[in-house]
């Protein structure tokens, strides 16, 4: 039943399944009482475009926000309290094809000693780093680098996992057929075969549907064969708007399946527009829903969105990964008396992680997609109850390494 593809093309999806939210990231005051030479911190995240993610450079800052009130970082427990400085550089690639790379050089140049929660789509930047001995933290995997590089320190499984869960999530929900629906593209041919890897029987895919990226196309007739197959499920893997569409078209076409979608493709404003449509949509996760606030971690989330940022921060995927990864890179600067990438980098590499929203991990761990620099498989499966995105009874998650032995 596994199926393994290469690097190359698991970059190509990951790539096209990320997508767009909304919200900014500002500088504060917060820490200015703290002593200590500022440890400065990189984000580099894709700019105004089609797969832009405002909402992450505000958790970041806001992270850092909290962690500096909160007396900054003490690296070894000793000397001064350090405060944390964000270096963040928004790289538009639709105008600049080299603006991430420039976004590496300032970052390399301000002697940062981590990125925190990279969003772009550069193989050049992930080199750039490793070339400087600094680890990228929390990175969203889009690239080939992202998968293999040893300056890559991801600490979710990303589009790979997601998109490979979605036919399981819908089987699990009870569903016996799936077809998949996703964009018209390359990267999206490679959708299928990823779905089917862990369907209970690779006969369970009854079909793939590719649907056009311009959200003002007609595609009435297109959800009305989908809806007239009758699959028991539909995967659909598309943009933001593109998802929204699809949900509303195939409910207004007559479907009355189940429908699974990726976590990073919708958001709590997507998810509102769909009414009644989105009830009942299954959420394929990297993380505990922003919405569990049963969970202590998900909860100081919340807290720290609500009181160290710069206006409200929809809890996507992109934000609570930032949210995370910043953390974990201040609580290992705490456990360090050389606060260096080098330093960093040795700290994090085969350590075993601990961030409260996700089971824990081992960086270094395999798994079933055999990509060097995934951590981990597991994933939540979520539902859209009353308008909002719901966590499973008891919050557990799924292990897709352990989905893969079946």
């Amino acid at each position: 039943m596994r199926r393994v593809l290469s690097i190359a093309a698991l970059a190509a999806l990951a790539a096209a399944t990320v997508t767009a939210c909304s919200g900014s990231g500002s500088e504060t005051e917060y820490g200015k009482n703290l002593t200590g030479e500022p440890i400065k911190l990189s984000l580099i995240a894709s700019g105004p475009g089609p797969i832009y993610q405002p909402e992450l450079l505000k958790a970041a800052q806001a992270t850092v926000n909290a962690i500096n009130d909160a007396g900054g970082v003490k690296p070894g427990g000793q000397g001064e309290a350090r405060p944390l400085k964000l270096v963040h550089c928004e790289a538009s690639t639709v105008t600049d094809p080299n603006a991430a790379t420039k976004c590496a050089r300032e970052a390399i140049g301000e002697k940062v000693i981590a990125g925190v929660g990279k969003y772009v789509s550069s193989d050049a930047v992930v080199q750039a780093f490793q070339g400087a001995k600094i680890p990228l933290v929390g990175t969203q995997v889009q690239t080939g680098q992202d998968f293999s590089n040893p300056a890559s320190f991801p600490i979710q499984g990303g589009s790979p996992m997601l998109s490979a869960a979605t036919g399981a999530a819908l089987q699990q929900a009870g569903a016996k057929t799936v077809a998949v629906v996703t964009g018209d593209s390359p990267s999206g041919r490679l959708v299928p075969g990823f779905v089917k890897a862990l369907l209970a029987s690779p006969d369970d895919l009854k079909g793939a549907h590719y649907l056009s990226f311009d959200v003002s196309a007609d595609l009435t007739s297109q959800f009305s064969q989908i809806a007239a197959a009758r699959p028991d499920g539909v995967a659909l893997l598309a943009s933001t708007d593109v998802t929204a569409k699809t949900i509303v078209g195939l409910r207004q076409a007559g479907y009355q399946g189940k429908i699974a979608v990726v976590a990073t493709a919708v958001s709590e404003a997507s998810i509102a527009k769909l009414g009644d449509a989105g009830e009942g949509t299954i959420v394929v996760s990297d993380y505990d829903a922003v919405t569990n606030t049963a969970n202590p971690k998900i909860k100081q989330f919340v807290d720290e969105m609500a009181e160290y940022a710069d206006g409200k921060v929809e809890g996507t995927e992109f934000a609570l990964n930032a949210w995370a990864a910043t953390h974990l890179v201040a609580d290992r600067l705490n456990g360090m008396t050389e606060v260096s990438g080098t330093g960093l980098m040795k700290a994090l590499e085969g350590s075993k992680v601990s961030i409260g929203i996700a089971p824990d991990f081992t960086f270094g761990s395999p798994n079933f997609l055999k990509l060097p620099r995934l951590p981990r498989a597991t994933v939540q499966f979520q539902t859209v109850r009353g308008g909002k995105i719901m966590a499973p009874a008891g919050g557990g998650f799924t292990d897709l390494n352990t989905l893969a032995k079946k």
